[in-house]
């Protein structure tokens, strides 16, 4: 019996170990599986609010900026026309999030609501920014070669 009875003292040392060690892993596990469900939480948070800038970005650019410039003489906005569009676009999309999703955004970023304007300026501008680069590329690509007033010299 002497073998049962250091089975049972390895038993009794052990067991506050396994169960430290049991208690800390799991403590680790909560805590890896909380910063993983509040990452995914911004990243909707931010990928909803991603996709409302693009969509008022691309309403207000074929609403509004197409009907100023071509009512301009050059074609061109003005810096106040500009900034006037600007405030548009931004009330327009915390209009789209409405006032929980601006709540939310302010919560989970940590910001207040100056610094809430900034973000989405910023992301209206680099929509912006995108959605012309995007249109340099196509027109590009898309722009049929001019016709030469050249003739080419007969082979032969």
């Amino acid at each position: 019996m002497k073998g049962a009875e250091i089975g049972v003292q390895i038993y009794q040392v052990l067991a506050p170990v396994l169960m430290a060690v049991v208690t800390w892993v799991a403590a680790k596990l909560a805590q890896l599986i909380n910063a993983r469900v509040k990452n995914e939480y911004l990243r909707g948070v931010l990928i909803r609010l991603d996709d409302a800038v693009a969509s008022v970005v691309r309403e207000v650019n074929q609403v509004t900026v197409e009907s100023i410039k071509s009512s301009s003489a050059d074609g061109r906005l003005t810096a106040s026309a500009r900034d006037v569009i600007k405030n548009a676009a931004l009330q327009t999309v915390k209009a789209h999030l409405g006032a929980k999703g601006i709540a939310e955004l302010s919560q989970i970023l940590g910001l207040d609501g100056s610094a809430i304007d900034r973000l989405i300026g910023t992301r209206i501008e680099a929509t912006v920014h995108d959605l012309k680069a995007q249109a340099r590329v196509t027109n590009g690509v898309n722009k049929p070669a001019e016709a030469s007033t050249e003739l080419a010299p007969f082979p032969g």
